[in-house]
Formats: C-alpha cells, sequence, structure tokens
C-alpha cells in the first residue's frame, strides 16, 4: 500500500494558523505610526502596549503545556484561535491607552497555546528525520504574518483607517478553524487523512523514547539539565530581535527613514521575506545533516549556531545614510538568524521525553516571551532617550552571539530522559 501525506497538510494547517497568529500580533506595529498620532501616545507609551501582550503569552506558557499535554491540540487549538481572534476584532474599537493594554493582555492569554501546541502537533505527526523541515514549514509562518501581508495593511489603514485593519485581520481565523476542525486529529492513526501505511511508517521512524508513556512532572524539573538553558535563552534571542522589529520597524522607517507608511508597509516585508527563506532553508540543513548521519541535536545546533551569528549584519545599519542599505543589512540579519529561527522547535522534539514535548516547550515559550517584555518598552525608552535607534538596534545583536556561544558549548547531543519510577518519584539522567 502507498502511503499517503496527511502529515503534510497537518504542517501546512500549523503554517497557517502561525501565519495568522503573527498577522494579528504584529498589526499593531504596522498601525503604530497611526494609533499614536490618532490616540496622542508618545514613544514610551506606545512600547508599553506593545509589551502588553506578552505580560500574559510568556506568563501562561508553563499552564499552557501541561495544558497542551493533557487536552491534546485539536481542542487546545481551537479554543486558542477563537480567543485570540475575538481580541484582535476588538482592539480596532479600543480607544484609549488602558483599554488596548487590557485587550492585548486577554490576547496574549489566547495566542499562548499556539506554539507549545505546534510543537506536540510535530512531534506525534512526524518522524524524526522530517521535523526539521516540518517545523521550518510551520515557523515560517512568523514571517509571512509579520511582512508579507504588511503592504495590504498598510494600504487599509491609509484607505479606512487602523481600527478597520484589526477586523479585517481578526476575522481570519475563523476560517481557519472550519479546516482544523474538519482535517485534524490528536493522533495519526485516529485520522482519515493518513492511511495505515503512512502511520506505519510515522510510527516506524519514532525511537523507543519517543514511544514510551506520557510522564506526569513538573516543566520545572527541566531546569536540572544543562541542555536546557541555551534552549531557553536561544528563544529569548531570537524573540527579542523579532519582536523589536515586529513592534519598530515600520515606525523605524517612518520616522527615522523618512518613509511613507504605504512605502514603509512595502520595504518592510523584505526582512520577513528573507526570513521565510531562512525558515525553510534551516530546516532543510538540518534534516540534511541528520540523513547524513549526524546526531540529530548536534545537527539542530551547529545550524542554530550559524543563525545566531547572522545578526552582526545589524552593525552597519548606524552607519549609513541610505534608506535601502539600512534596509538591505537588516534582512539580511533577519533572513540569516531565519536559519536558527527554523529549528528552534524542533530542536524541542530532539531533546525532551516523549510526552513531555508540550512542557519543555511551554517553558522555553515562557523564558523566550520575557523578551516580549523587554523589547518593545527598551526600545521606545532609549528612542526617547537618545532621539534615534542605533543603541536600540545593538543590543539584540549582542544577545545573539550570547545565545551562539550557548548553543556550542552547553547544549549536550543527547535526549534528556526522565523515568518515573514505582514509587510515583523521577529519575533523570542526561544532566
Amino acid at each position: 500500500m502507498k502511503k499517503t501525506n496527511g502529515r503534510w497538510l497537518v504542517v501546512v494547517l500549523l503554517f497557517v494558523a502561525t501565519t495568522i497568529n503573527y498577522m494579528d500580533r504584529a498589526i499593531l506595529g504596522i498601525a503604530g505610526p497611526s494609533m499614536m498620532k490618532d490616540l496622542s501616545l508618545s514613544a514610551v507609551e506606545f512600547g508599553i502596549l506593545g509589551s502588553a501582550f506578552f505580560w500574559s503569552y510568556a506568563l501562561m506558557q508553563i499552564p499552557v503545556g501541561v495544558i497542551v499535554d493533557k487536552l491534546g491540540a485539536r481542542l487546545t487549538y481551537s479554543i486558542a484561535i477563537v480567543w485570540w481572534s475575538l481580541c484582535t476584532v476588538f482592539t480596532g474599537m479600543g480607544r484609549s491607552l488602558g483599554g488596548l493594554i487590557g485587550i492585548r493582555v486577554l490576547m496574549g492569554i489566547g495566542e499562548a497555546p499556539a506554539f507549545p501546541t505546534n510543537t506536540r502537533v510535530i512531534s506525534d505527526w512526524l518522524p524524526s528525520h522530517e521535523r526539521g523541515i516540518a517545523n521550518g514549514i510551520f515557523n515560517s509562518g512568523t514571517a509571512i504574518g509579520i511582512g508579507i501581508t504588511t503592504p495590504i495593511l498598510a494600504w487599509i489603514i491609509q484607505a479606512w483607517g487602523w481600527q478597520a485593519s484589526f477586523v479585517v485581520i481578526g476575522s481570519i481565523g475563523f476560517v481557519w478553524l472550519a479546516f482544523w476542525l474538519f482535517f485534524f486529529k490528536n493522533h495519526p492513526e485516529q485520522s482519515k487523512i493518513a492511511n495505515e501505511a503512512e502511520v506505519a511508517y510515522i510510527k516506524e521512524e519514532q525511537t523507543q523514547t519517543e514511544k514510551a508513556k506520557t510522564l506526569n512532572f513538573s516543566p520545572f524539573k527541566f531546569f536540572k539539565f544543562r541542555s536546557v538553558y541555551p534552549m531557553l535563552y536561544g528563544l529569548f534571542a531570537h524573540n527579542y530581535l523579532t519582536y523589536l522589529m515586529m513592534t519598530w520597524l515600520p515606525t523605524y522607517l517612518v520616522v527615522e527613514r523618512e518613509m511613507t507608511l504605504l512605502k514603509a508597509g512595502f520595504f518592510t516585508m523584505l526582512p520577513w521575506i528573507m526570513s521565510f527563506l531562512g525558515n525553510i532553508l534551516g530546516g532543510v540543513l538540518s534534516d540534511f545533516l541528520i540523513k547524513r548521519g549526524w546526531n540529530s541535536i548536534k545537527a539542530r545546533k551547529t545550524v542554530l549556531t550559524i543563525g545566531m551569528l547572522f545578526p552582526l549584519a545589524i552593525i552597519p545599519t548606524i552607519y549609513t545614510d541610505s534608506a535601502i542599505m539600512a534596509l538591505t543589512y537588516i534582512s539580511i540579519a533577519i533572513g540569516g538568524e531565519g536559519l536558527a529561527a527554523g529549528i528552534l522547535w524542533a530542536t524541542v522534539s530532539d531533546v525532551a521525553p516523549k510526552g513531555a514535548e508540550g512542557k519543555l516547550a511551554g517553558l522555553q515559550n515562557f523564558v523566550g516571551n520575557l523578551a516580549g517584555w523587554i523589547a518593545p518598552v527598551a526600545t521606545g525608552i532609549l528612542i526617547a532617550k537618545f532621539n534615534n535607534f542605533n543603541i536600540a538596534l545593538i543590543i539584540p545583536v549582542v544577545i545573539c552571539l550570547i545565545a551562539a556561544v550557548g548553543y556550542t558549548f552547553v547544549l549536550k547531543n543527547e535526549r534528556i530522559s526522565i523515568n518515573t519510577d514505582i514509587d510515583g518519584g523521577t529519575k533523570v539522567s542526561g544532566l
């Protein structure tokens, strides 16, 4: 019997969901110049508004990881996308800083399950040697959501106002939900889109460790493992760069580089197109190394290290007077860092014990999204203090270089093992 390819339809669903997820959170940055003018917001106030989403988003990651492992991906994602889509629509109705902050905090709760759920789905539906490209595909939705839709959103804002853009984008999630409920089941053997041959292929390629029963333990137990620390910090570094650019890049082009909003909307696409390509390439490259016989974690961390060196390209932006050259340097930095972004979550699937992917993904996403608390606000403060973006742009370069060092020298080339003993305690290895 020839095997079906239902697992790749699932990956496409995750890609579209991730695209919608980032469209809904990134639209604030695109609407920023109009909102600041209409609502009389200072740079610091807008930075606080940009950060508000991440206050709840980060804090929810620990309980969400447990919820995903308990409830399953199908139900968790369904509730999440309805929640965050409604919050996006309501953002367009906000007229005060306090009201908008409240809506963004609620939206952070709704979006919190997305990446832990994606990680669990990839682990359940893909064999190890295909997870790199699968993670690269779904994670490339971040670049599409932030960048490719920018000109459309800029046009909507100019034609109908910033409020209309939130209503339009917030409505898309309900369309995706219909496809999710129709096609997706928590496990391939439960689904009509995967035949017996495909299910056998997926199961055969999963290791015996992955087939072990789900273990119940606190996500904080992962802090006992050395390998966890570069993973947590690595996502923090990636997110700091991403959230800074997501919140401030359109404003940077309008204010610092004196572009019109529509022109800035068009040019903002370029770094995220590069990021999209980097995400895919990072997944392909790491899977290629695994097929050549590399240890899967060694393959992932090699690509992660290379990707985290590319933000060095940001440094020349502070020395050029050309808006196009500045955007070129930023595009190289974000595109190259996309190599790492594409496999950040594949690494979780390789390192975490089977049944605990949601817990480790939730912990990683909690620490990683603390960057969302810091980057938008710190950038606003630095802009107000120095009246330019120079220092704000250098900070993510340093942060990403430290991440490269951590991946190289701290992340071990072996899976974490947590074995439940007969008394309900745990025995740990891979420290």
